[in-house]
């Protein structure tokens, strides 16, 4: 089955390179230059980006999240940034794997291959919204491309809120579902204190929460603030 990749990077003389080595080695090549280019080019089937992280438009790792929100595919990140600190933002944006200008061709065909083949039959479950992403495969959080970390017990809230987006949960409801790490169930104290917490990782404000909504006498109701 033809393979589509679309490659987004400015550099004409490296996008054509790259778009002739691939071409070479069977795949149908989708060339972009710019953000607003790539846009278009998503109107079609594509099974992996190859995306620059400095273009004319924009920072290709808030592209990334954009794009993650509608549909899951595949993205390798191309940059000259080679730092430890990028590399994990590119990561907590929600790319599969990375790589650092110069890079040599058989080293970037290898890591192509070894994405698609790990991305066969698998769709990524991601929650996007605002400034918040969150990969339910890895349960990993991010916040403005910061990773968040979540104990055990906030994952499982978290992913009950997410799955129930929009539909108020009692208290009875969530300490039914959410057990502790060693499978006890959860005292209502603890469900406080797990909540508040929570609401600091993910609200910008948590005296004023925006996600997770407290509705009096009922219980909590998870809102995305771009529906």
């Amino acid at each position: 089955m033809e393979k589509h990749i679309l490659v987004i990077e400015d550099d004409k003389a490296l996008n054509d390179g790259i778009a002739f080595a691939l071409e070479r080695e069977g795949y149908f090549v989708h060339r972009a230059y710019t953000l607003a280019e790539a846009k278009k080019c998503l109107k079609q089937k594509i099974n992996l980006i190859l995306l620059d992280i400095n273009l004319p438009d924009g920072d290709g790792r808030d592209f990334l999240r954009n794009v993650l929100s509608e549909q899951p595919v595949p993205v390798l990140l191309l940059t000259a940034r080679d730092a430890e600190h990028d590399m994990l933002k590119g990561f907590a944006a929600g790319c599969d794997d990375y790589i650092t200008k110069p890079f040599s061709v058989p080293v970037l065909m290898m890591k192509i291959a070894a994405v698609l083949r790990r991305s066969e039959g698998i769709s990524r479950q991601l929650y996007v919204d605002g400034a918040l992403v969150y990969d339910f495969e890895r349960k990993c959080l991010t916040r403005h491309g910061m990773m968040v970390e979540l104990t055990a017990l906030e994952c499982r809230l978290l992913e009950l809120f997410l799955h129930n987006r929009g539909i108020v949960l009692t208290r009875e409801r969530l300490l039914e579902k959410i057990w502790d790490a060693d499978e006890r169930f959860v005292e209502d104290r603890t469900l406080n204190v797990t909540i508040r917490r929570l609401r600091m990782k993910v609200e910008e404000n948590p005296e004023q929460p925006e996600y997770i909504k407290t509705i009096f006498g009922m219980g909590y109701k998870w809102e995305d603030k771009q529906s």
